[in-house]
């Protein structure tokens, strides 16, 4: 079957959307679903959502007047990368530089500068800590829906396109400037992802190294069953989309200039890092003799993810030890058990394989 005929056959579904979101609807409808939702119009009475529908001027105004100027990193590509921050083609790398540091609104003005440019370059930060680089912005415009510790984190480029990846925290992700274009994939389509190598990833987690825009199904055929349980949908400025967990989502900016300001949370801020967990299984686990990983695989099941019920439940609660609630001090001794585990004797190519598979932590 051609490319063609397969991507209409798998055309993705349209993200639910739900207008007048509060708390309430948020924890109690929105957040159980586990899906994507498109929060429409949560955010257009912030002010720098309204300055942005003014001009790109007035937007670049607005933040130049809050702009503390602390540098932060740029991402640079080429004009021939379209704007796709993706892995080069023969998999060295990737396909664009991190450029000499600079303040969040010089870095506004560069792509307010190119808009009109027929084959400008690409250039996009992310992840910018609001409340170190434009305080004042962060005081201004609030998101009132959530009860949870964030901070939010503004991400900026013109006609750019992160490539499918997933969050480990649950997000709203809100549009100030342009519009964006989500594709999102269930967390079961993992094995149809054809995910790229776990140390070597666009943004630092792991990444598709399919292009949405134009999959080549001969080569990745599997992708196809993927498109065939995604959805999408495309937000403007004001609207705001939820993002759980583990969903995989391809994000594409439509437009020239696109500022959007993410929260992520934890409904538990104790918890550990699970990717983490992975990593160190990589290490620890997989090195094994195939039988050895079966015997491990079963205490795994019985311990971690319990398919059997409760483990222990012969033990009474306070004597179950790390198999029980877990106080600050017994998180501190795993805690340092787990750092002794990582940082003894090794060789130094293998820490440094280590080190890149923990970034996305960072």
């Amino acid at each position: 079957m051609a490319t063609a005929d397969l991507l209409d056959r798998s055309s993705p579904a349209k993200t639910a959307e739900w207008r007048n979101v509060d708390l309430k609807t948020l924890r109690g409808e929105i957040i159980p679903r586990d899906r994507p939702a498109v929060l429409k119009g949560l955010v257009e009475h912030w002010p720098i959502v309204r300055a942005s529908a003014e001009s790109g001027t007035a937007l670049y105004d607005y933040i130049r007047a809050r702009d503390q100027g602390r540098p932060i990193r740029i991402l640079v590509g080429k004009p021939d990368i379209k704007g796709v921050y993706f892995y080069r083609e023969d998999m060295s790398g990737l396909n664009f530089e991190f450029a000499q540091q600079q303040s969040f609104h010089a870095t506004l003005a560069n792509i307010l500068a190119c808009k009109d440019h027929p084959d400008p370059p690409s250039i996009y930060t992310g992840a910018t800590l609001v409340s170190e680089t434009c305080p004042d912005v962060a005081r201004e415009n609030t998101l009132d829906i959530l009860d949870r510790p964030s901070r939010p984190r503004m991400w900026l480029g013109n006609a750019v396109t992160a490539a499918t990846h997933y969050d480990n925290m649950d997000g709203i992700n809100c549009m100030v400037a342009g519009r964006k274009r989500f594709t999102f994939f269930p967390p079961d389509q993992l094995p149809n992802l054809y995910i790229g190598p776990l140390d070597l990833a666009p943004g630092g987690q792991p990444t598709s190294m399919v292009r949405v825009s134009a999959p080549d199904l001969e080569r990745f055929p599997r992708f196809a069953q993927a498109l065939a349980a995604a959805e999408t949908v495309d937000v403007e400025p004001g609207d705001a989309v939820f993002i759980p967990n583990l969903w995989w989502h391809n994000v594409e900016s439509l437009d020239r200039v696109n500022l959007s300001v993410n929260y992520w949370w934890l409904d538990k801020p104790e918890m550990a890092e699970p990717f983490a967990a992975l990593a160190h299984g990589l290490m620890a686990i997989t090195p094994l003799s195939a039988s050895r990983r079966e015997l491990w695989r079963k205490m795994f099941e019985h311990y971690v993810f319990q398919t059997d019920g409760d483990p222990v439940p012969y033990l009474p609660p306070d004597r179950r030890g790390m198999l029980g609630a877990l106080s600050p001090e017994l998180q501190t001794h795993l805690r340092t058990q787990l750092i002794r585990s990582l940082t003894k004797p090794m060789p130094g190519q293998l820490r440094e394989q280590i080190l890149r598979l923990l970034l996305p932590l960072r």
